[in-house]
């Protein structure tokens, strides 16, 4: 696999010597992506209550630095523990394995295996890996991003349902059902909504449930109707939890 990014966190390690003391220092290494390159986004979703630091690799080889849970990688987005920027990892076409793991402490070498699975992508196509639940129950849905134009004056946006103990999930735009009954893994078709700069919150409930009903989870900002954007929304953690690390979210990667 091609190891870089449009803006990567693949890592090389500099010794620099100040006085008696040696520093490490993290560079991102650069590469130029062509259309020979499947592009792959890591959303890593495993609500631990530990909420564990883990590394992703491909191919047996790490590719990112410590992540924790709710963390789309490299680019991540809006209510998540990562960036806003909305890079994919260049990958080579055709099947390859990705592994989530623990490693030993002040190590990159791994520790506990959490996780793995293999990915079928096609080159110059864009897929998301969203990644949920724990333990033996990991799950993870590999998704193709469609990043076709977006008119100007609004933005493009897909849901995915990876909350575990909520079978099918309603989408609200303010009091607007923009997504109805998605599944457990499941994501919706793309829907569009025009630019606003105006905070509107948007809201999960259990579908089934009145539009009045009390919301999973619920989430506010501006960031999340940029023009001409897309993003892909997702709701995860679990029904019922209030502990920060496994508690619901609605939360958004941006995917361009």
């Amino acid at each position: 696999m091609k190891k870089i990014i449009k803006n990567t966190l693949l890592i090389s390690i500099i010794a620099i010597t100040a006085g008696c003391t040696k520093k490490i220092e993290y560079l991102a290494e650069r590469t130029f992506i062509t259309t020979d390159n499947a592009l792959l986004k890591i959303n890593y979703l495993s609500a631990y209550a530990a909420n564990p630091g883990v590394q992703l690799a491909i191919n047996n080889t790490r590719v990112s630095g410590l992540i924790t849970g709710r963390t789309p990688f490299p680019g991540g987005g809006y209510n998540t523990n990562g960036s806003n920027f909305p890079d994919y990892l260049a990958v080579t076409p055709g099947t390859n394995t990705l592994s989530i793991a623990i490693p030993k402490k002040g190590t990159n070498t791994d520790s506990v295996l959490l996780f793995t699975a293999s990915l079928t992508m096609a080159a110059n196509k864009n897929y998301t890996a969203h990644v949920s639940d724990t333990a033996a129950k990991t799950k993870v849905v590999l998704i193709e991003d469609n990043l076709s134009y977006v008119d100007a004056g609004t933005s493009k946006y897909r849901f995915v349902n990876m909350m575990p103990n909520v079978p099918f999930i309603d989408l609200y735009y303010g009091t607007t059902k923009v997504a109805t009954g998605i599944p457990y893994l499941g994501f919706s078709n793309y829907f569009s909504l025009p630019f606003s700069t105006t905070v509107t919150s948007w809201d999960i409930r259990e579908t089934g449930t009145s539009p009045t009903s009390t919301v999973l989870a619920t989430y506010s900002s501006t960031n999340t109707t940029l023009n001409q954007r897309i993003y892909t929304a997702f709701a995860l953690g679990y029904k019922g939890s209030t502990a920060t690390n496994t508690k619901p979210y609605i939360s958004f990667l941006l995917n361009q």
